[in-house]
């Protein structure tokens, strides 16, 4: 039987394909840096997983578009794929200030304040989901979509923190080890794409919902005038969804991957004697470099022979 499907669909079959080489590209790197949440590796390898199984529902419920439940799922899974690439930027910052700016009480402390921060709006976002796909009641309804923008206002609170815990290493280079330098570069070059994708998971999460639920329990499919229609993540335009919904994160994933597997873990001594041994010489030449050399003496001077 032949499967037809619409743009969404087609969409969901290439995440499928360019996912499976990032499913096992991350697990390789759980290998070699460490299973630990904390490391974040292990939550590309979830994301990844999310996104395979995400795209196979969203293909399944184009061939059942009667299940309005499991249409409702796949939705969820879109939307929820996006906590787990946060948590996963959170740990790579952990990564980075290992055994140096990590070692300060309130900074560690800070980025587990985050971590449950990210955690939260992962489960309201599911929840939402799961209860907009099973709503009996408008006041069900309503509840779900309370929820829904609660996660949506935690993604881009979370966003913003991380962004300030970025600067603040930046503005601390100096005491973080040369060898995770890489890695605090890739989450630079990351951040702007994942600022993206965060934007239309939060407009995603106040796009209005296309169900209405009368007092007599009976659901209807409705489309509401709304200009944040477009950011559904089940029936808004697919154009709006590609360039700023798959696309971005998987470029910020992609990111991730390489710095991944250029960042090396040395002896953590060693790399730091090494790095400020490194940064001292690298002053010490940038000083004689811009030192003006002496002139020279013509002969017959004071102190010339």
């Amino acid at each position: 039987m032949a499967i037809h499907l619409n743009q969404r669909g087609d969409i969901a079959v290439a995440e499928i394909i360019l996912y499976i080489p990032i499913l096992v590209t991350a697990g390789f790197l759980v290998a070699k840096h460490g299973a630990s949440r904390k490391a974040g590796w292990v939550l590309l390898l979830t994301l990844s997983l999310t996104r395979i199984v995400g795209g196979g529902l969203q293909i399944a419920s184009q061939q059942n578009p009667s299940d309005v439940q499991l249409d409702t799922i796949a939705a969820a899974l879109v939307s929820a794929g996006l906590s787990p690439l946060l948590m996963a930027t959170l740990g790579f910052l952990g990564t980075v200030c290992e055994n140096t700016l990590g070692e300060d009480p309130p900074f560690a402390m800070g980025l587990k304040v985050l971590q449950l921060l990210a955690t939260a709006a992962l489960v309201l976002g599911i929840i939402g989901g799961v209860h907009l796909g099973s709503a009996k009641t408008a006041s069900d309804l309503n509840n779900a979509l309370t929820l829904r923008h609660i996660g949506g206002a935690l993604l881009a609170v979370l966003f913003v923190l991380i962004f300030l815990v970025h600067l603040f290493c930046w503005s601390n280079m100096r005491r973080i080890l040369r060898s995770r330098r890489t890695l605090l570069k890739g989450i630079s070059a990351a951040l702007p794409f994942l600022g993206v994708r965060v934007a239309y998971s939060v407009l995603s999460a106040f796009a209005p919902s296309t169900l209405s639920i009368s007092d007599a329990g009976v659901v209807t499919t409705v489309t509401p005038n709304s200009p944040l229609m477009k950011f559904s993540p089940s029936t808004g335009s697919w154009l709006v969804y590609l360039l700023m919904g798959v696309l971005p994160e998987y470029c910020a994933v992609l990111i991730y991957v390489v710095a991944g597997t250029r960042t090396p873990l040395k002896d953590n001594e060693t790399d730091y004697a090494r790095s400020a041994a490194a940064d001292y010489e690298d002053e010490r030449y940038k000083w004689s470099v811009e030192q003006p050399l002496p002139a020279a003496q013509p002969v017959g001077w004071p102190g010339r022979r």
